[in-house]
């Protein structure tokens, strides 16, 4: 033992590396913990089980709570090893706590905010495409359980046991991985396909499940359709996309095809007038909250009106529409019109409830591609930026290389989707580091000074970005008005930054005692 101690201390490196090893040692300890492990197999059975038998509030927030145990010392395990590459040895106790802390702001941004649940849908469906991920503030229900990781790092670092649980890790690491990306696939958003009125209630067929369900309250309460016919004889030979009152045979209302649009008539069909509708902006957001994010799955119907139906009641009539994904929308007695959604994911509440439909903006969501190419069109405007400097001009061919290296890399992410989106992860890496690398490597060389130029990168991703998150919250309401204020935006960010490059470049020549080209 002491001449090992010795060997040690004359050769630094080897006790570096070894404490390296043992720090190793200590995360892979962590994640083979009894408590892990269980944690673990429940994380697993509750997403490819539990979910799909009984889908709820109660697997959703399962998921939620023995997560915040797993992924910790998965980050943990991660920083040990990009230690161990860089040569730093890293302490024990402060690897765990920011993993843990890394672990539980992660989590409440995706849970709390719009852009971070969006930023997080596409990351995962990089690795897993049937993925998505839901804003929802109350499943911050589950960080004290990072109180718990925590605890249960303490005594993973205790030396007893520690080569067991090292062991255990080794089977336990391909298996967390899988569990903590290969969440439940999700299928298709369901869809109003059918409504009539049988039997004195207001019946409608959903898919994909080719669920029937009813109200006999004009909307308030739903049930499963009893009648007959049995929802296995298909009562809704074809939607009828006209209905009149029974009372009043001159009064009608149609659907507008292809549009979540009801229009009336008061005359027999001389005129029609619009009785409700959603303009056609708020129409394509539909279809986009309404997206089946797996690619190899069913697609889920469009959000448009295909049915409707009337019904008679006590004081006047009652007019439900089928709006397919959008579900349902009721004009009562009073004309008042409502629409109905259905539950996401949550077997626990009504089939079609007001609560439940989509909101028409939500600022931040649904723009994750624009978000995408806002950062390509950044990060083309900082290396444009960087390519006015000395070092640029001095080295083009390297930089421009680097330069391509790194934007394609980042292209390659953005456009990334399905199982291609692994290939695309894996090229990611290398191409932006050697590209970042070189092309550092060539600002720095001619030793440059802070320039104004630079600012034409966070520029460009507001021109681009802008647009469309005021089109995600309602303004503008059309999508093709946000793609011109984009264009127009970025136009006028690269006069800007021209005319900014040719002042430098005047300005550094005349303090170079250097002809000055005239001005055109």
């Amino acid at each position: 033992m002491c001449d090992r101690l010795q060997i040690d201390r004359n050769h630094p490196k080897m006790a570096t590396g070894a404490t390296q090893g043992a720090r190793i040692g200590v995360q892979a300890a962590w994640l083979g913990h009894p408590v892990t492990v269980a944690a673990l197999a429940v994380l697993i059975v509750n997403d490819r089980v539990l979910k799909i038998l009984w889908p709820g509030v109660v697997t959703g927030k399962l998921s939620d709570l023995v997560g915040m145990l797993v992924a910790p010392p998965l980050l943990a395990l991660l920083a040990a090893y990009a230690a161990r590459i860089t040569g730093r040895v890293p302490p024990g106790d402060r690897t765990a706590a920011a993993a843990i802390a890394l672990t539980g702001t992660l989590f409440a941004w995706m849970k709390t905010t719009g852009i971070g649940a969006e930023t997080a849908t596409r990351v995962w469906a990089v690795l897993v495409p049937p993925s998505r991920v839901v804003a929802d503030p109350s499943d911050l229900l589950a960080l004290p359980a990072l109180a718990v990781a925590w605890l249960v790092w303490r005594r993973a670092a205790r030396p007893a046991a520690r080569d067991l649980r090292r062991a255990r890790a080794l089977v336990v690491l391909p298996v967390a991985v899988f569990a903590v990306t290969a969440t439940s696939a999700v299928p298709a958003s369901s869809s109003a396909r059918a409504v009539e009125v049988r039997q004195g209630e207001i019946v409608v067929a959903v898919a994909p499940d080719g669920a029937v369900i009813a109200t006999g309250d004009a909307g308030r309460s739903w049930h499963e359709w009893k009648g007959s016919p049995s929802p296995s004889a298909s009562p809704f030979p074809s939607p009828a996309t006209r209905a009149c009152v029974p009372a009043e045979p001159r009064r009608c209302y149609r659907v507008t095809p292809g549009r979540l649009r009801v229009e009336q008539t008061t005359d027999g069909g001389a005129t029609w007038t619009v009785a409700w509708e959603i303009s056609r902006g708020r129409q394509d957001w539909l279809d986009r909250a309404y997206e089946n994010p797996d690619p190899f799955g069913e697609h889920s119907d469009r959000a448009v009106s295909v049915a409707v139906a009337v019904q008679a009641v006590p004081g006047g009539h009652v007019v439900a529409v089928a709006n397919g994904t959008d579900g349902v929308v009721l004009r009562d007695v009073s004309g008042r019109w409502r629409r109905l959604g259905f539950p996401e994911y949550d077997a626990e509440r009504a089939p079609l409830s007001e609560s439940a439909a989509a909101p028409l903006a939500s600022p931040g969501e649904r723009i994750g591609t624009e978000v995408g190419v806002a950062v390509l069109v950044a990060l083309a405007a900082l290396l444009a930026a960087l390519g006015t400097t000395a070092g640029a001009r001095r080295r083009p061919v390297r930089f421009g290389i680097c330069a391509a290296a790194m934007w394609t890399s980042v292209l390659l992410v953005v456009t990334a989707d399905g199982p291609a989106g692994l290939v695309s992860l894996a090229l990611f890496v290398p191409m932006f580091a050697a590209g970042a690398a070189g092309v550092l490597a060539v600002w720095l060389w001619s030793r440059p000074r802070w320039t104004g130029l630079l600012l034409a990168a966070p520029a460009a991703f507001a021109a681009v970005c802008l647009p469309f998150l005021g089109w995600s919250a309602g303004v503008p309401d059309d999508y093709g008005i946000a793609v011109l204020l984009a264009v127009l935006l970025c136009t006028v960010v690269l006069v800007v930054a021209v005319r900014a490059a040719v002042r430098a470049r005047t300005r550094t020549r005349r303090e170079r005692g250097l002809p000055v080209p005239p001005a055109r």
